[in-house]
């Protein structure tokens, strides 16, 4: 495993041979679900405060929240407000139970769509490629994954497939895939990953 603060590789529940900080036995990466449900959270009351500024305008003065309710175009505001929570609710539950889980011995990974384990041993190959949103395990969603991330407003990092490649005599394997937007801290599970079996090859 890696020190968080020097990054320095050691065994699990080791000290850290640099700072003798405890070396943590396993890293867990949440999946994105809770970063969408913010985002979207952010983009509903961007829309209902625009909703009020431009009645407003349209009346000549400033209308309060619940003046709206008598206004013919209530309903509209309403939409305005709820539908992209609503977006946000339903990837929210979708990925509540996504984890990536990295130990020395292997990685693993939990979700609805099944759970996954690859020890460090099994992997020949680690690949990077573009992958455009539309095309990945959520859609277009996950292009959000690149607003309001690291404490920046926009991540220009470019949305990158990466798959460990297992080694298998017998036929084909599935590899793990790592998808764009799909787990928060992404350049640190990637820097874990890198420690393991080295830089990803572009293909």
């Amino acid at each position: 495993m890696l020190c968080p603060t020097c990054r320095v590789a050691a065994p699990g529940e080791s000290l850290c041979p640099q700072c003798k900080q405890p070396i943590p036995q396993e890293e867990s990466f949440e999946g994105q679900g809770g970063h969408y449900l913010r985002v979207l959270l952010v983009l509903s009351a961007t829309l209902f405060v625009v909703a009020i500024l431009v009645a407003s305008l349209r009346s000549g003065r400033l209308i309060a929240p619940d003046d709206l309710v008598q206004r013919q175009w209530f309903w509209f505001y309403l939409l305005l407000f709820f539908l992209p929570t609503g977006i946000g609710v339903y990837y929210w539950l979708m990925l509540r139970d996504e984890e990536i889980v990295v130990t020395d011995q292997s990685i693993e990974r939990h979700s609805r769509w099944g759970n996954e384990r690859l020890d460090w041993t099994d992997v020949c190959a680690f690949n990077k490629q573009i992958l455009p949103f539309r095309e990945t395990r959520l859609g277009r969603i996950t292009g959000l994954s690149r607003w309001l991330a690291d404490n920046r407003l926009l991540s220009r990092r470019p949305p990158y497939l990466y798959e460990l490649v297992p080694c298998n005599e017998q036929g084909e394997v599935a590899p793990f895939r790592i998808e764009p937007g799909s787990v928060d801290d992404m350049p640190w599970l990637l820097t874990i990953i890198e420690e393991k079996v080295g830089l990803p090859e572009e293909i």
